[in-house]
């Protein structure tokens, strides 16, 4: 999960309690052959998103999954709206890497958030990474399972590999 500043937050930064940001979060969630987890990861997303006060969106970029992937994005853009959930299909499988500039290039917010549709990083992370970022003004704010208290649960060796 990485966050992209797009622009210099701190002429828009004000302070209540906590350290929060004004601007938009734009979501970019690549949706490969996930749809069993597309479904419970938009509704995390919109959880965590929703209590931190942030404006948002969700860009789900499904690439032509013969799965019904497109049907669940649907059906979740039906439930939290056009403004919330935006979805930008592609016609084939491009790759993750065309996925996240296709989803920059649609993204409206001035804040991107790159994150893959497989729950392989918790949305409860979120609000951590906007923390980071306000903290120092970085332009680019990553997680990792690979260090602190990261890790990966339920995996099998070969996707622990190929990840790494």
């Amino acid at each position: 999960m990485t966050m992209i500043s797009k622009s210099n937050p701190l002429s828009e930064k004000y302070l209540t309690s906590s350290q929060i940001i004004k601007g938009r979060f734009s979501l970019s969630s690549y949706v490969g052959r996930s749809t069993e987890y597309l479904f419970g990861a938009i509704l995390a997303n919109v959880k965590y998103f929703s209590e931190s006060g942030f404006d948002f969106e969700i860009i789900v970029i499904d690439d032509g999954s013969p799965d019904g992937t497109l049907q669940v994005a649907e059906e979740l853009q039906r439930i939290y709206g056009k403004d919330k959930i935006v979805l930008r299909p592609r016609g084939k499988k491009l790759g993750l890497g065309t996925a996240y500039v296709h989803g920059i290039k649609h993204a409206t917010g001035n804040f991107i958030i790159i994150m893959d549709a497989d729950m392989s990083h918790h949305p409860k992370f979120i609000p951590q990474l906007i923390k980071k970022q306000a903290e120092e003004n970085y332009d680019v704010v990553t997680g990792t399972r690979y260090s602190g208290a990261g890790g990966v649960f339920g995996w099998d060796l070969k996707r622990k590999c190929i990840s790494r």
